[in-house]
């Protein structure tokens, strides 16, 4: 992503959920607004973590550039522990000043974990 002009830390984040159901995404009740710097400074879902290890980006201060999300993995330590299973999609509309400046759309499913989760036996992966 190209920044063309300094957005400093005013970034707005608009969250819907859709859960699907009949063969089409449906409004699932989780929606927020949230400002990202913020939540960004908080922790919320790991998500310092996760951009400091894969990004170069610092939602607190965007300035006119290069910005890069390279191989990001999710830590689902701090998301909510009982989702209901299914598949998913997030609409995350972003605002400086009441304009959009980005708009992203992720698709995800939420699976059971195996009766003996805590017994699978780890992946050697060198052998």
């Amino acid at each position: 992503m190209v920044l063309k002009a300094d957005i400093g830390s005013n970034i707005i984040a608009s969250v819907q959920a859709y859960k699907m159901a009949s063969n089409e995404y449906r409004f699932f009740p989780v929606t927020f607004k949230a400002n990202v710097c913020s939540e960004y400074n908080r922790n919320s879902f790991s998500m310092k973590d996760m951009l400091k290890k894969s990004s170069n980006l610092n939602p607190c201060d965007l300035k006119k550039g290069l910005y890069y999300v390279d191989m990001l993995a999710l830590d689902y330590s701090k998301w909510p522990p009982h989702m209901p299973v299914g598949s998913y999609k997030l609409d995350i509309d972003m605002y400086v000043n009441l304009d959009v400046v980005i708009r992203v759309n992720i698709y995800g499913r939420i699976l059971d974990k195996p009766i003996d989760w805590k017994n699978i036996p780890k992946r050697i992966w060198n052998k």
